[in-house]
């Protein structure tokens, strides 16, 4: 699957097509967005403004990846959370 081909999966905006296409470039062959590796796909999830992949699976993740609940509101702050993950996960 292409990143072109993945973004038109999640969106049928143009602009959001544009601005996923844009993050995943900078990642050259580390697709993460496509792992089956929940914790690593939230790990780089964490520092991107721009969602790659559903709420669901990146709030789940984020749960697992912390090892406790996670609240909705918690994603304000999503520095916050990857600071934590940092201490907790290493994805190489």
């Amino acid at each position: 699957m292409t990143n072109e081909q993945y973004c038109t999966t999640m969106t049928s905006d143009k602009k959001a097509i544009d601005n996923m296409l844009r993050v995943m470039d900078k990642y050259e062959d580390n697709k993460w967005w496509l792992s089956d590796d929940v914790k690593r796909m939230c790990y780089f999830q964490l520092q991107e403004d721009i969602p790659l992949i559903e709420f669901e699976v990146f709030h789940k993740g984020v749960e697992m990846l912390l090892e406790r609940p996670v609240m909705d509101i918690e994603f304000w702050d999503i520095k916050k959370l990857f600071e934590e993950a940092k201490a907790k996960y290493n994805p190489e």
